[in-house]
């Protein structure tokens, strides 16, 4: 072992260390907020992210939410620790807790679906965007036909009339009375990241990738599946239209159900590839450009990342994002979940793209009895996937009100066991000094059937018998290649279209 790295693994540096969530969830007192900080140092951690929760009495993004923030960091620098910022008012992150979608422009859309079985009571309007009508059998369409516009069609005895039009999403307390944020549309991004990213450059700018090495993402996505809607924007027909050659709006029918005399509808897989684009290049790839020109890392965890049909219903594909991150991470929420495929989604893009940080929000919603055993159990299973920066989940600024009910336990001041902590961070800070040296050897790629939920994904049959076959076999096959100690990446189909090269092997002797 050489010098360096023995002095690392007997005293690891902060960026070795784990960085909690710390939830700032009432009213923020300077000196209150360095006390707190000399704690996470005493319990072995190298720094903290500063969360927006709920509680919180301090206006976000404020002058004196933006003093709080120097002044953790000031704090941080004079006991050597980092400094990690938070880009929401709670999450998912996006709408800057209301303030970017007080504009409607920015705000969610969605495409809905509403079924007339007297087509008396159908009425075009200026939202509605295609109208069928068809024979329905579960989510299974029959005879489906085309409604000219502004025509009302008589139905046949048992057929249905169905009515597409967009919709924005119902304004919600949780976002200060708005919305969530359009993710799909890059102007919403942009005015996301001028709200948000480029205050904090502003603000603190000087310490950027330095005491202020990233910025974690909580949850982004473009939508929540249900029974009568998917993930729409505006300009979606026409970047379809551009992408794919034909009409989407001729396919609506294929959004929603399986169309009988088609099988497998190619306008539905071509649909989620848009979204996922549109995702990807609207949301993920902006943000990192930002981070990467301003010297910050870009990181976080996407919502509903841990199976093919979550993916599909909420992000399109995960592992594209991750490309967009110079830290991609991931989320373990209870005490008993085994993301083996979430972590290596997350390991695997990082080794391609040669990102030296992967991180895990971890320990969510395991309750004020978990053990230290649990977390190392939890810890352990990740470093050996290649995880090597732990996100703790969560350390309560304080315990009144509501906070008391947030996703307990507190991994802080307020546990009895707090002082003793320190040994099971100096365990997990030794095992990333060594795990972030060398190179992973991995020679196996096993191909992401990613593409394969979105042929199957309709809203509101997540669980159906297609998407849980896919899930359930998807998941056996991982932990039977882990079971059997065969290490493999994931291989994302579109990622590996561009970035993927074949080479021939050296013969034998040759090296």
């Amino acid at each position: 072992m050489d010098a360096k790295l023995f002095k690392e693994f007997a005293q690891p540096a902060s960026q070795y260390r784990a960085k909690p969530f710390w939830s700032w969830n009432g009213k923020l007192e300077p000196q209150e907020l360095r006390r707190q900080i000399r704690i996470f140092r005493d319990m072995g951690f190298g720094g903290f992210f500063m969360h927006s929760r709920v509680g919180l009495d301090t206006a976000y993004l404020s002058k004196e939410w933006f003093d709080c923030i120097r002044t953790c960091i000031d704090e941080a620098r004079a006991i050597g620790t980092e400094t990690w910022l938070y880009d929401e008012d709670r999450w998912p992150s996006g709408a800057a807790g209301g303030m970017v979608t007080k504009d409607e422009r920015y705000r969610q859309r969605y495409l809905t679906v509403t079924r007339y079985d007297d087509a008396k009571k159908f009425k075009w309007s200026p939202r509605t965007l295609a109208a069928f009508t068809a024979r329905l059998d579960g989510k299974v369409a029959h005879d489906v036909q085309a409604v000219a516009r502004n025509k009302r069609p008589k139905l046949e005895p048992g057929h249905t009339l169905l009515s597409f039009q967009v919709a924005l999403t119902d304004p919600s307390p949780w976002f200060n009375g708005y919305t969530y944020l359009d993710v799909l549309n890059p102007q919403a991004v942009r005015q996301f990241i001028k709200v948000t990213h480029e205050a904090y450059r502003r603000e603190v700018g000087k310490d950027f990738g330095k005491l202020v090495p990233g910025i974690f993402t909580d949850e982004p996505c473009y939508g929540w599946p249900a029974p009568d809607r998917v993930p729409w924007t505006d300009k979606l027909p026409a970047f379809f239209q551009r992408r794919c050659g034909y009409d989407l709006v001729d396919h609506l029918m294929e959004l929603f159900f399986d169309v009988a005399s088609l099988g497998i509808s190619h306008a539905r897989w071509s649909y989620f590839g848009c979204l996922t684009d549109l995702f990807v290049q609207s949301f993920a790839r902006p943000i990192f450009e930002f981070c990467q020109a301003s010297g910050i890392a870009f990181t976080g965890h996407l919502m509903s990342e841990d199976t093919p049909m979550g993916q599909a219903g909420f992000v399109g594909s995960a592992m594209r994002s991750y490309e967009y991150m110079q830290a991609p991470g991931m989320d373990l929420l209870t005490e008993h979940w085994r993301a083996y495929a979430t972590a290596k989604q997350v390991t695997s893009v990082a080794r391609q793209m040669g990102s030296k940080w992967r991180l895990t929000e971890t320990n969510g919603c395991t309750g004020w009895d978990f053990s230290f055993e649990g977390s190392k159990a939890l810890g352990d299973w990740q470093a050996a996937m290649g995880i090597n920066v732990r996100c703790p989940h969560l350390s309560w600024y304080t315990m009144l009100g509501e906070a008391k009910r947030d996703y307990p336990g507190s991994i802080f001041y307020q546990s009895p066991w707090w002082q003793q902590y320190q040994t099971l961070e100096t365990y997990f800070a030794r095992i990333n000094a060594v795990m972030t040296r060398g190179t992973e050897v991995r020679d196996l790629l096993v191909i992401h059937p990613i593409e394969s939920a979105w042929t199957v994904s309709l809203p509101g049959y997540k669980m159906s018998p297609e998407g849980t076959d896919l899930d359930t076999t998807f998941d056996g096959e991982i932990r039977t290649l882990l079971a059997g100690q065969l290490d493999f990446d994931f291989g994302e189909e579109e990622m590996l279209s561009r970035l993927a090269k074949v080479r021939k092997a050296a013969a034998p002797g040759q090296g």
